[in-house]
């Protein structure tokens, strides 16, 4: 037996793997040369370096893994490798986890990541084998490392083969059947056993040398033998030395995926893996080349006469030029390659991006005028089809992807932009457990347990009905992929994983990909619940404070990419990422807020170091210093409440204004709905009152207002009666766990804040409307979405809001008990005074100021010029007011009394 722990060789630097990342077309896996099977590429060369070890494999944790020299190799020094999975301190007070005390020192060693064949799924009678070059003990040690953390010492350090997968994703912390074979660096080697129930213990010898250098063959075979069977691991090393070990196992735990498995600092590479399985057919598994390519619509702008927007697009591999041709037809006469390019970029793969491109897309004609279809194509290739399995038809895990000829086959689609507006609502996405089918006894979610797997969508039928919604905008607000739901990735990769997971399966893609997206990212989306207020930036910008600095860093640098196409992201900055979307017929606009990262703490014992400890609510969640939307941001909205000329605003990201939802009351020990210290209550925008006060009160200040958010895990449509303001909530989509409602909750209520309410609607997991009935039985779990309708061209523009089970067709009944079919008109603080109807410049952006140059309102003129008669709130009537037209050549200036 050899111990090896004191050599170190082929150490990496921090990153240094980066050096890896080729422009290769397509990876084979070492030994059966496997390699791309997309359309004509299907014999693309393989490449010798790489960060993508391609098609034929799959895993939770691809940043485990690179090709080096042609081989799978181990790979360390990714970027952010030393998450942790935790929570901000205010988690560990609210849920009394270590006496109310987050600790701040923490083992970062990485549990078993595990590199599974997706193409073999195999039964109780096979072999496996595989060849590992050993190349001695990573160097990744840092200043301040603890020699006690698990990755230094002898026998955490392991490679070996994974056997008996369920799900291709049993790795890291969510191995369920998976065991693991292989050498440990301790100079062991055999069976490393299970825990849990109906765990089984290791058994472990003795093994021969191992020396830098060695090339270790290692076999696993598999014997049924009456009701068991025989599962014989052998090591041999390049002297001859052999050693095997024995075990019998039921056939249930010897059936699955195979692959390899790597732990803690063993430095290895495989350039050799063999699957021998007569009895087992070979799994079909064809690859997607584009995992997604969406439309930010907020991006949508007029460049010099000339529409652009931005596409992001997540490719499966390394590649060259990503480019986009958009077309006025979906299949165009003379072919899609005819069409001519409209935008292109190169695919970058650098410390937080992983194989992306942002493309700004220059469109042939304004998407107020016609509907537009796009291809994407990658290195002169077409590779806008979805080839995976179950996309066109309703199917176990699918949900629904379209009417389209055969599978995948369809273009992209951006639906053309004018009134009525119409949005769908999506939020609190999720990936794992159970798929919900039709029974006898109505809908019961079934799975999950054991066999726990990625599923693209929580319940067949899933958007079934998407098409006749005629929507044109998914707005995807808070928790849209929940990057540490499943695990706090270590690298860029995972993180990337986590996110394809999410939004780049069959039927999300399609519904990103045939519409225009906002995508407004909340807490769990940066990889951590409740990331909000100061205590985010101190996280990005200290190292000792419980969580891996680059961790947070890699996140915020990724959202912003992918929410805005962002090429260079400050990792330490706050992002300014609030905006207004406003519609070519600059008739309604679509502003989107954070309200989380600019908000104030939500301590309030500020001063127990000042004397004051006794108290610890000095600084309560009602004081007026305290800040919502930080001072810059909600100058934006106050300029563009007053200064936008759209008829009709919808706004997102204010996540619970008013106080209808109720705090963690059970594991806050509280009878309270909203303690002050509960991290549950201060995680809505209400807990911030006196900041939401100030928003309320600014929202209310004009007609046509309203505001839609996700994050509560409900859907709910209420209307403060006070101010006349409308705020819906919409969710989930695939998580479960609705925030409960306040004492008092009904269709006539009062907030926790007193404000005065009434409600349309409530969609809960508990409470089917707002008398807080319960569901009938057999009726679909709550996952929903909201059905939202602007109609800027109306004489009156109106509102319809109504709330629908991810199954439900248009014409069924609006979930949650009833709906709110409005007008502008119906909506605001009553109106002082008004500006009359009058005559002006036609198609022109019309705005209000004070005789002191204040701005109060703006407006649009009719094609004829016509300005409908203009409500004012808060200004008495007999004011004088200044009223300016601009066409965008011209413009005209009266002046007018209020009346």
């Amino acid at each position: 037996m050899a111990m090896t722990r004191n050599v170190r060789a082929g150490g990496v630097e921090r990153r240094d793997f980066l050096k890896l990342s080729g422009g290769a077309v397509a990876v084979g896996v070492v030994g059966e040369q496997v390699v791309s099977g997309a359309g004509d590429a299907a014999q693309a060369a393989v490449a010798r370096d790489s960060l993508n070890v391609g098609p034929g494999w799959e895993s939770l944790n691809p940043g485990f893994w690179q090709v080096s020299d042609g081989a799978v190799r181990r790979r360390f020094g990714n970027y952010g490798e030393r998450a942790r999975k935790t929570g901000f301190p205010f988690h560990y007070e609210s849920h009394g986890r270590n006496g109310g005390v987050m600790p701040v020192a923490y083992d970062p060693s990485l549990p078993p990541g595990t590199l599974y064949r997706n193409d073999w799924k195999l039964g109780d009678n096979w072999t496996v084998s595989a060849e590992f070059v050993y190349h001695g003990i990573a160097d990744v040690e840092r200043d301040g490392d603890s020699p006690a953390w698990k990755m230094y010492q002898p026998g955490y350090g392991l490679l070996g083969l994974a056997f008996g997968a369920k799900s291709l994703f049993e790795s890291y912390d969510k191995v369920r059947n998976t065991e693991f074979v292989g050498w440990t660096d301790d100079g062991q080697f055999g069976f490393l056993g299970t825990s849990g129930k109906g765990g089984v213990p290791a058994a472990l010898q003795a093994a021969p040398e191992v020396r830098i250098g060695d090339t270790l063959r290692m076999t696993l075979r598999a014997v049924r033998q009456g009701q068991q069977t025989e599962i014989t691991a052998t090591l041999e090393t390049p002297r001859g030395e052999r050693i095997s070990v024995v075990q019998k196992r039921a056939a249930r735990r010897v059936s699955g995926y195979v692959g390899i498995v790597g732990r803690g600092l063993a430095d290895f590479s495989v350039p050799r893996f063999d699957v021998d399985a007569a009895e087992d057919a070979r799994l079909q598994t064809p690859q997607i080349e584009c995992l997604t390519c969406y439309p930010l619509g907020d991006t949508l702008q007029l460049v010099e006469g000339n529409w652009t927007v931005r596409f992001v697009a997540l490719f499966s591999s390394e590649g060259g030029r990503a480019e986009v041709r958009v077309s006025a037809q979906e299949s165009p006469a003379e072919g899609w390659e005819a069409v001519p390019v409209c935008g292109a970029a190169d695919i970058v793969n650098h410390e937080w991006r992983r194989n992306t491109a942002s493309i700004a897309v220059t469109l042939p004609v304004s998407p107020a005028d016609a509907t537009l279809y796009y291809t994407v194509w990658k290195d002169g290739r077409n590779v806008t089809a979805d080839p995976r399995p179950g996309t066109a038809a309703v199917g176990p895990g699918t949900g629904y992807v379209g009417d389209v000829p055969s599978s995948g086959s369809y273009a992209g689609r951006l639906p053309r932009l004018q009134a009525p507006y119409r949005m769908c609502g999506l939020s609190c996405h999720a990936i794992t457990s159970g798929l919900q089918q039709r029974t006898a006894d109505g809908w019961q979610i079934l799975g999950g347990g054991d066999d726990w797997q990625f599923r693209d969508q929580p319940t067949v039928d899933s958007y079934r009905h998407l098409e006749d919604y005629n929507f044109q905008i998914m707005c995807w607000e808070d928790d849209v992929w929940y990057l540490e739901l499943v695990l706090y990735p270590p690298s860029t990769d995972d993180a990337y994983r986590m996110i394809s997971a999410t939004i780049c399966g069959p039927t999300t893609r399609w519904q990103m990909m045939r519409h225009w997206n906002v995508i407004n990212p909340g807490d769990h989306d940066y990889g951590m619940d409740d990331v909000k207020g100061p205590e985010q930036l101190a996280l990005r910008r200290k190292d000792g404070l419980g969580q891996d600095r680059d961790y947070l860093r890699r996140n915020f640098q990724i959202v912003q990419h992918l929410i805005r196409g962002d090429e260079s992201v400050d990792p330490e900055a706050n992002p300014k990422k609030w905006r207004a979307w406003k519609m070519p017929n600059r008739d309604f606009t679509f502003a989107i807020l954070d309200s989380r990262l600019w908000r104030s703490s939500q301590d309030t014992a500020i001063w127990d170091d000042e004397g004051w400890g006794h108290d610890r609510q000095v600084y309560d969640r009602t004081d007026p210093t305290r800040s919502l939307l930080g001072e810059e941001q909600f100058a934006w909205l106050q300029q563009l409440i007053r200064t936008d000329s759209s008829r009709l605003i919808c706004l997102t990201g204010l996540n619970g204004m008013h106080t209808v939802w109720s705090g963690g009351k059970d594991y806050s020990r509280t009878d309270d709905d909203f303690a002050q210290r509960d991290r549950v209550a201060a995680d809505y925008a209400g807990w911030v009152a006196a900041g939401c006060d100030r928003v309320i009160e600014l929202l209310g200040s004009r007609e046509g207002v309203v505001s839609v958010y996700g994050d509560v895990h409900n859907g709910c449509i209420m209307r403060n009666t006070q101010h006349r303001l409308i705020e819906c909530s919409f969710g989930p989509i695939g998580r479960s766990g609705g925030r409960a409602v306040i004492e008092g909750f009904g269709r006539q209520m009062q907030d926790y804040d007193g404000r005065p309410l009434e409600v349309a609607a409530l969609y809960h997991k508990t409470h089917a409307d707002p008398e807080l009935n319960p569901h009938a039985f057999g009726q679909p779990f709550y996952w929903n979405f909201l059905e939202m309708e602007f109609d800027a061209a109306a004489a009156d523009p109106g509102i319809g809001l109504r709330i629908r089970n991810l199954v439900d067709a248009p014409g069924e009944q609006p979930r949650g008990g009833g709906e709110l079919n409005t007008a502008a008109s119906a909506t605001g603080r009553l109106p002082a005074s008004q500006v009359e109807r009058h005559q002006t410049l036609a198609n022109a952006d019309v705005r209000v100021v004070s005789e002191a140059g204040l701005p109060l309102r703006a407006t649009r003129s009719d094609s004829d010029g016509w300005v409908p008669q203009t409500p004012l709130v808060d200004v008495a009537p007999g004011s004088v007011v200044i009223v300016t037209a601009f066409n965008g050549r011209e413009s005209e200036s009266r002046v007018f009394r209020t009346s």
